[in-house]
């Protein structure tokens, strides 16, 4: 399951109702933070020398050569967001994608990530509604 950390104090979400919605669709190997627009400002500005806030910023630690169980990497993740709950596991799904390799650099690739977000939101959200 991922692991999930949540920094602003005011957004009213707990780690582990988030983990809980990733569970059986994110791994063991990626964390998601979710934080301030001021550190994901700092973020893009360190790693991509861009100078605003931004939504989403992927990290992949995964292994070069592939050995690895799956996507690795920490996904962090603009707090303000939520709610509502979907538009932060967009966010996240978006992520997660990047780091499983697809990329939105072109317009058939833009399609399929766009699709494969709205069926991970989907799955996430059933998991919430299904009867105990």
């Amino acid at each position: 399951m991922a692991e999930v950390t949540v920094l602003p104090d005011d957004t009213g979400l707990e780690s582990e109702t988030l983990e809980g919605l990733l569970e059986g669709i994110v791994g063991d190997g990626v964390e998601v933070v979710v934080t301030d627009p001021g550190h994901m400002r700092v973020l893009n500005r360190t790693y991509r020398h861009i100078d605003r806030t931004t939504d989403v910023l992927s990290f992949d630690l995964s292994l070069p050569d592939g050995t690895g169980g799956g996507p690795e990497g920490t996904i962090f993740v603009d707090g303000r967001l939520h709610p509502p709950l979907e538009a932060l596991l967009e966010r996240i799904f978006h992520g997660y994608l990047h780091l499983a390799g697809m990329s939105h650099d072109t317009e058939e690739g833009s399609e399929k990530m766009a699709l494969e977000v709205g069926r991970l939101v989907e799955l996430a959200m059933k998991g919430r509604n299904a009867p105990c």
